[in-house]
Formats: C-alpha cells, sequence, structure tokens
C-alpha cells in the first residue's frame, strides 16, 4: 500500500491504522501506537497516525512529491505598514535592495521533490538541558556539536530530518510564506508572545517554527531551520516584522562555514525515522 499523501487521505480511518501499525512495526526503535487525530491549520487538513516512544509523541507523516521553496507573484503585496517599515529599515542600513530581492536570499529556491514517508518528532527539544532551579524556573542549556548529535541519534536507532523533510513538515502543504498565510502581527515579537497562530501546531500536528530562537539542527551540517538562534531578535531596533520572517516555512540560516564539529547553543532536535513499506 503507497504511503503518499493523496493515497493516505484517501483510506478510511480503519485502513489508516492497518497501514501504520504494518508500516512501523517493522522498525528498530519500538514505537507504541497511540491513536488517529485530525489536526488543522489554515485551509490545510490532515488526518495523521500518532505513536509515542519515550514518553514523546512521533507523527507519522506521508510521503508527496512537491514543490518547496515560495514562489509569489512579484512584487510582494506588502501592506502599507509593511511597506513603510520596510522602507525604514532600508533607510537605517542604507540599503537599496527590494522586498522580493531580500526575500529571494533569505528563503529556500523553489524545487520539486520527491519524499518517502517519515515518523517525526512532534517537539523538538534541546539535548542535554537540565533544570538547575526550581523557582523561577532555570535551566542549564549545553552546546552541541552536529557530529555528536547525528552519532547520538544513529545509535538509538533515529536520524536528523532533512532540510526538506522538515520544510515539508513545517508546512503541511501549505503554499504561503508562513503555514498560516503570507502576513503577521507587526505590533509584536514572536518570541515573546506565544498567542498568537505561530505558536498553534500545524497541520500535521508538529509545534513549529514559533520561535527564532529556538532554530533546528538538520541532517545538513551547515544548515539550520525554524529560525536563527536569536541573532535577529538582538539585532538592534529593526521592526519586528523581520523577526517574523525567521519562521517562514522556507526559511533557511545557512552557516558560511560548516557546523559540523563547532558547538552550537540553543540547538533543538526533532528526531527522525525513516519509514520503509
Amino acid at each position: 500500500m503507497s504511503m503518499q499523501l493523496d493515497t493516505w487521505n484517501r483510506l478510511t480511518n480503519s485502513e489508516r491504522v492497518d497501514a501504520a501499525i504494518a508500516a512501523v512495526k517493522a522498525l528498530p526503535v519500538r514505537f507504541a501506537y497511540s491513536g488517529i487525530r485530525t489536526f488543522q491549520s489554515g485551509e490545510q487538513k490532515n488526518t495523521l497516525a500518532i505513536f509515542t516512544y519515550d514518553c514523546e509523541e512521533f507523527v507519522l507523516i506521508p510521503g508527496q512529491t512537491l514543490q518547496l521553496g515560495f514562489t509569489w507573484e512579484r512584487p510582494f503585496p506588502l501592506t502599507e505598514e509593511e511597506t513603510e517599515l520596510w522602507e525604514m529599515a532600508r533607510a537605517e542600513f542604507e540599503s537599496e535592495i527590494s522586498f522580493d530581492d531580500y526575500l529571494d536570499e533569505l528563503l529556500t529556491p523553489s524545487r520539486t521533490v520527491s519524499l518517502s514517508p517519515f515518523l517525526l518528532e512532534a517537539q523538538a527539544r534541546i539535548p542535554g538541558r537540565k533544570q538547575v532551579q526550581d523557582n523561577p524556573p532555570a535551566y542549564l542549556e549545553p552546546a552541541v556539536r552536529h557530529s555528536q548529535i547525528k552519532a547520538e541519534l544513529e545509535s538509538q536507532g533515529f536520524r536528523l530530518p532533512t532540510s526538506d523533510e522538515w520544510e515539508y513538515a513545517c508546512g503541511a502543504g501549505a503554499g504561503t510564506l508562513y503555514r498560516w498565510g503570507d502576513h503577521r502581527p507587526l505590533n509584536r515579537s514572536p518570541s515573546a508572545d506565544q498567542n498568537w497562530l505561530h505558536a498553534l501546531p500545524n497541520a500535521f500536528g508538529l509545534t513549529i517554527a514559533n520561535n527564532p530562537w529556538k532554530w533546528e539542527l538538520v541532517a545538513e551540517p551547515g544548515v539550520m531551520r525554524g529560525g536563527d538562534g536569536g541573532g535577529m531578535s538582538c539585532g538592534g531596533d529593526l521592526p519586528y516584522m523581520f523577526e517574523w520572517h525567521l519562521l517562514a516555512t522556507s526559511y533557511s540560516y545557512h552557516s558560511q562555514t560548516s557546523l559540523e564539529d563547532k558547538p552550537i547553543f540553543g540547538a533543538h532536535v526533532r528526531r527522525t525515522v525513516s519509514v520503509q513499506l
């Protein structure tokens, strides 16, 4: 049975349960079946199988051939307020770059990919994070190395998602700049305010790309997804809209040097397992 998304969406719930359990049964990691749940974000809606491992939830994401990256009709339709903020930022940095060219630099290029099914952890975590104080809560978050995390995951039967898998999982089928649409609040920081659409699970049931400080490791050593580790938030008096851009589905942070063996602070990890049918 094919586990491509279009086929999966045509199955009955009973057929989904049978297909999901059969797909996961042969994996070296012993997952427990949790149930079938429906997730909706904007116009995107999916009914997916949930599994648990080590008290954490994993979502079985069907494969798909799809277009990643973000395409738009130029010029990008900025609102009057967005245009004003953009021009203020250009003047501050004495830049002549257009907003469209800025998006070209910020986002991954448009491309067609074919992805196989995979299990993905619903919430990313910081490896080695320990609570060291109760009131107020305080945590120790050690720096990690990409090569170290990769080796640890492989020893447990897991891996990191590829950058393409991460982007597919984040957008969950939405073709807009963000998984909820093309615009965002302009009067608040996405890291300081977790009471808006970005904080809700997406149409795959994932809590993802909701805080630019929470960048995530992917299989490619020089790439981080979901944020920039707080660089933009600490970068001066830029309008909040620039922080929101880091939550765009196709936003990708590329280091000028390989991060494979360099310590990375604040890196989040989302465990992944390929599903072979």
